[in-house]
């Protein structure tokens, strides 16, 4: 018989080649079709941090909530009273909104930072002192 001899080796390498020519193609294929590899290491990351600043703003809305409910309501009438407690810069602060302060006069004595109080002022301040 003088037909064609084919080896495994050759058969191997001639499959070896046909997997890479369409390994090929599909890469091609999927570039062209605008594909590209998922990055999986960022997407976790960037879902964890929007939650923990979710989590931090959370608690600094509890912790007004809380000192808003440790305080008892003010009368009205009254102005503005600067004074010194124990209570925290948060009950402070929501206590000297609710009798009228400015919002510079509460940040520069309870110690917070001038969106805190403008916060807190929005939140808290009664409607006849608008």
């Amino acid at each position: 018989m003088n037909g064609i001899l084919i080896t495994w080796q050759q058969l191997l390498y001639v499959s070896l080649g046909l997997i890479v020519f369409y390994i090929a193609q599909l890469l091609f294929f999927l570039k062209r079709h605008g594909w590209s590899w998922p990055k999986h290491a960022s997407a976790p990351d960037t879902a964890l941090r929007v939650e923990v600043v979710a989590l931090r703003q959370e608690v600094e809305r509890l912790k007004i909530r809380l000192a808003a409910q440790q305080i008892e309501p003010v009368t009205s009438g009254a102005e503005p009273v600067v004074e010194v407690s124990d209570e925290s810069p948060y009950a402070h602060a929501i206590r000297l909104a609710r009798q009228g302060a400015e919002a510079s006069q509460v940040a520069s004595v309870c110690g917070l930072s001038r969106g805190e109080v403008d916060l807190i002022i929005a939140l808290y301040r009664k409607q006849g002192h608008k």
